[in-house]
């Protein structure tokens, strides 16, 4: 029997095969086919978790996963494989914890669908590169991006109306931002320990800013609180070394906050303020 004849035989067989083969020879899963890796809720409308040790991960490449609207709690947390995710394109929520200390992650493509980061969902996710957020984003939770010293975003979405405590602490390497137009508190400790930070744009919709908003922005060295109505918490301007003028109406207001070390008021007599 010559060649050709024998591969004619044995065809049908190879097709079975690869029907049934999900994984080819170098150990990379099969465009389409969803790995056991991805567990899904019931109705498939969340991601729970994701147990793999792919390096780049793109949920995009599956259909069982496009009508996925939430990475659920801890979905990918300490994950130290992944190194880039590329979310379907009609998730909405990212959950709290869900990359939390993915030490290794780089890039994340997040879809413009996205309206809620969860509290903590990339704490610790060093290696971050991130420059842009959604654009119909509309919340930020406590301690999303803490210790993402890597991102560099320079705005936060003008939809956004809720922004959490210690959202952006400790992202170093963010140098100036613009706040929401519409945003009415400054969290306590929203920018706290981010030592690179010059610029600040606040909005005048912001009516109060928390304890320690800015505690540790070694490189700050001006202010423009609104013109209108606005309360001080605490001390939000501790430890920084550099700012020298900030700028108050007369409709700027210090509010006592007591911590373990007892009172804290700031004196807006100060030379540091100066009034509109």
């Amino acid at each position: 029997m010559d060649s050709i004849s024998k591969y004619l035989l044995q065809l049908p067989l190879l097709i079975i095969i690869s029907i049934f083969i999900p994984v080819s020879m170098s150990g990379e899963v099969t465009k389409g086919i969803l790995p056991d890796a991805f567990e899904l809720s019931e109705n498939k409308d969340t991601l729970l978790k994701y147990n793999g040790k792919q390096q780049t991960v793109d949920m995009c490449e599956y259909e069982q996963l496009k009508g996925v609207r939430v990475i659920g709690r801890d979905a990918f947390s300490n994950n130290t494989e992944i190194k880039e995710v590329i979310l379907s394109p009609h998730v909405r929520e990212i959950g709290n914890g869900a990359f939390a200390e993915c030490i290794n992650l780089t890039r994340i493509a997040m879809p413009d669908s996205l309206e809620k980061i969860g509290l903590g969902a990339f704490w610790d996710c060093s290696a971050l590169h991130l420059t842009k957020l959604p654009e119909n984003l509309k919340t930020i939770e406590d301690s999303a991006f803490t210790g993402c010293k890597n991102i560099t975003i320079t705005e936060i979405p003008d939809g956004v109306d809720f922004i959490g405590i210690r959202a952006l602490s400790y992202c170093s390497n963010i140098t100036t931002i613009s706040l929401p137009s519409h945003l009415k508190a400054i969290p306590a400790l929203l920018f706290f320990r981010c030592v690179n930070l010059k610029n600040v744009d606040i909005p005048e919709s912001v009516r109060s800013v928390g304890h320690s908003a800015f505690y540790g922005c070694d490189n700050l060295e001006e202010l423009r609180l609104p013109k209108g109505p606005c309360v001080i918490e605490g001390n939000p301007f501790k430890k920084c070394p550099n700012l020298k003028r900030i700028f108050i109406s007369s409709e700027t207001y210090p509010m006592e906050v007591k911590g373990s070390l007892g009172v804290v008021k700031i004196d807006l007599d100060s030379e540091t303020f100066i009034r509109y």
